[in-house]
Order: C-alpha cells, then structure tokens, then sequence
C-alpha cells in the first residue's frame, strides 16, 4: 500500500489505480464495500466517468477478496448501465442480494425534445453526398487511401477521414481549413464542388428554416449556477409552438423520461462453509441493521430510499422527517434537495465534484451494512462523502482516488470538523 493521501484516527485515503491499491489490500480486511463509481456515461463530458472500470470483473473479485466472509456491497450506478456493473460483481463472486433505489426529484430531464428537433433539423444529406462522392473520386484518382487522408489532416491511421468519403449514414464534410488541406496534398481541381463545400459549411450547425418561424409561449431566465455540473449553465427557458406539419404532428413528444431514482446494488460476499448465522459469529458481518436504519415512524427499512421535503424549521438529515399518511412510514426518508446542499460542495483550488451523494443517505447505508466500529472500502472515493459518513457514524474507512484533483479536494474536506447535525435546513 503506498503512502497515504490523507489520515486520521478513523480515515485512510490512497491516491492511484483502485485495482493498484485494492491489490495492497489484505484478504478479509473490511466489513463493507460502499461505493459510488463511475457511471459509464460521460457525465458533464468528464473522462473519469467513460473508463469501464464499473464493468471490471477483476477490480470486483478485488473488493470481494478484501471483504470478510458475509459482508456486503453497496454500489450505486446509472439505471442505464446499472444491468453491466451488476453482472461484473456477480461474475466476480458477489451474491446479489437485492437493488436498492434512492428515489429523488433533482434530476434534469436530458431527452430530445423531438418537435422542436424536427424544426431545428436542416436535411443536407444529398448536397453531402455529392461532397463525399466528388472527394472519393479525387482521392481514387490520386492513388490516395483514407489512411493517407488521415495523415494530411494530422489525425491517426485510424482516424475519421473516411467520413469524408463514404456515401453511408456516418457521411460528412470537411471544414474549409481540411478542405485546403486535402486539396494541396491531392491537386484536384475544386472549381465545381467548392461553392457547395462552402455553403455548407457555413450551414454547420446552424437551425433548420421553420425554427425560426416557432412561436414563442413563454420565455423565463434565471441567475446562472456555477455548481460544478452546471457551470456555464445559462438559465434562459424559452417554450415555443411547432412551426412546420411534421413537428406538429410530433408535439410533446420526447426522447427521455426525467430521471428520478439511482440504482444501488446490495451484495454479499459468501461465508464458506459456513453458515449465514455460523459467518456472522465467526467474522462478525452478514446482517443488516434494521433496528439502527428504520423507516419513517419506526417501520421495517425497505429497499426504497426516498427523498422528502422538510417541514417549517427544517429537518435533521438522515431521520424521520415528517408523517404524511400511514403509506409514507414504510420507507425509509431524507431531506429533500434540489442538489446537494451547498455546505457538502467544498471547492479546493477552483474544482467541485461534479456528482457527490448526500452526507444523510450515505451515513444511512454505511449504518445498514456495517457493524459497530467496523472498516468501509470506497474503491471510488470521489469527495469522499463515504469516507465522511463512515467516520460520523463511528467506523473506520478506507478510500482510493484516482484523480488527483479530487483526492486534494478530500483531503481538505477530512480535514476540517464535519458534523451532519449542523447543516442549515435553507443551504
């Protein structure tokens, strides 16, 4: 294990490769796995969330060798990619147990719009077909390849030139510079062709005709938000009546629902020859702390986890928030926010966590799974929220980071008094 990033009394935090530093782990170290890992979707563009790691059968069988005979994972994941992150741990040896679902109302809708798409479409495809058609003659008569093009254009052997010369649906024109660039490498004679290059250039990108001609419902704009996720996020709401036949007849039409639940796997790792009873007296994990997490007026935890408005005065994250009929007490409850409150968005050198979970509902699984004075793994750190409601809660943590950033950004909010109790109902 290489030297810590950050350590205290409770908390160890390890900066590098999750399987790197899973492999100086020793066998049956820790009581629970309770992770947030990347989603495998490219969220707010961000690289980290595009690796596959979620779907590593090996970086799984890790956290299961780690992790004491009858201990649990607790892993969240996209209700679009969940299904892969599942089947990996399951491979690696896992148990699945059940799905949990943390139910919210912040989520942003991220479809299509599909009328509005059709006004916005502009259909260029056979001027770009002509284009395309055109350069693969030019190319052919020079005794050219796409790998050539490629070359010319700065781009690997593998890169997108073929776009530029395929009459397939992925067609597509070079911008003005590239076209400069495969005419003085191939000397063809643009005379004919270069007036619709240029037109459509100078189309890329641009709205359909009927666009414009939509008419205006409303128009709203609010401040701008700088919140990691949504910097630069401009506020300005406008909704507009379908313009042309095709997009009337496709009004209110989307591509997407808006996403109001994450998925959270519930795992358990195998007791051997043992028994479930047997595992748990002998390695001291393997049940759930029902009696410590219930449920809204004292009922039986479920496997739904919902968020709720706070009452007048506000509310203590992480408990029973208010009664609103007999159904409500079922399920377990947290306060409700429109995004994590802003005291848990901690900001080191001008970097924000993009996706950081509450401090209450992580407090509440790492209370779930994991006895008394016991040791949490977050392969997958991130701000290490884990990290910080495994030490509120008493246990002892172990965190790994990869992205540097994000371990400084830890470091300094382990470093600083963190009290749930404390937050201000209105943040």
């Amino acid at each position: 294990m290489t030297t810590p990033y950050y350590r205290d009394d409770h908390v160890t935090l390890l900066h590098g490769d999750a399987l790197d530093q899973l492999a100086a782990l020793p066998d049956h170290s820790v009581d629970a796995v309770i992770t947030d890992p990347p989603y495998e979707i490219g969220v707010a563009g961000q690289a980290w969330d595009s690796t596959g790691i979620a779907y590593s059968t090996p970086m799984w069988a890790e956290c299961l060798r780690v992790l004491k005979p009858g201990g649990h994972l607790l892993s969240f994941g996209a209700p679009r990619t969940y299904h892969r992150m599942v089947v990996a741990a399951e491979d690696a040896g896992f148990r699945v147990i059940d799905q949990l679902d943390w139910i919210y109302t912040h989520g942003k809708p991220k479809g299509t719009d599909l009328a509005r798409a059709i006004d916005r479409r502009r259909d260029d495809r056979e001027q770009v077909l002509q284009v395309t058609a055109w350069l693969k003659t030019a190319r052919d008569a020079a005794g050219r390849t796409n790998r050539d093009l490629n070359r010319v254009l700065g781009w690997p052997d593998d890169g997108h030139a073929q776009h530029f010369t395929t009459q397939g649906v992925a067609a597509a024109v070079p911008t003005i510079a590239q076209w400069a660039l495969l005419r003085e490498a191939l000397g063809f004679d643009d005379t004919e062709i270069l007036p619709v290059v240029t037109e459509l250039a100078a189309r890329k990108h641009t709205a359909g005709d009927a666009f414009a001609q939509r008419e205006v419902i409303s128009e709203r704009r609010e401040a701008a938000r700088d919140t990691g996720l949504y910097r630069g996020f401009s506020g300005h709401h406008i909704k507009s009546r379908a313009a042309s036949d095709e997009a009337r007849r496709w009004e209110g039409w989307n591509t997407q629902l808006k996403p109001a639940h994450d998925p959270v796997l519930l795992a358990r790792k195998s007791t051997g020859y043992d028994s479930l009873v047997g595992g748990l007296l002998r390695h001291g994990v393997g049940g759930l702390n029902v009696a410590g997490c219930p449920a809204e007026g004292g009922g039986y935890p479920t496997n739904i986890l919902l968020g709720h408005d706070c009452p007048p005065g506000g509310c203590l994250p992480g408990c029973p928030v208010r009664e609103t009929g007999d159904a409500a007490r079922s399920f377990p409850v947290f306060r409700l926010e429109s995004r994590t409150p802003n005291r848990e968005r901690v900001e080191v050198d001008g970097v924000r966590h993009d996706t950081p979970k509450s401090l209450a509902l992580m407090r509440y699984l790492v209370r779930l799974v994991t006895p008394p004075g016991g040791t949490v793994l977050d392969p997958f750190a991130g701000s290490s929220t884990t990290l910080l409601a495994a030490r509120d809660e008493g246990m002892h943590a172990i965190g790994i980071e990869q992205h540097e950033p994000y371990a400084c950004l830890s470091a300094a909010r382990l470093s600083e008094p963190y009290s749930v109790g404390l937050f201000d109902a209105t943040a």
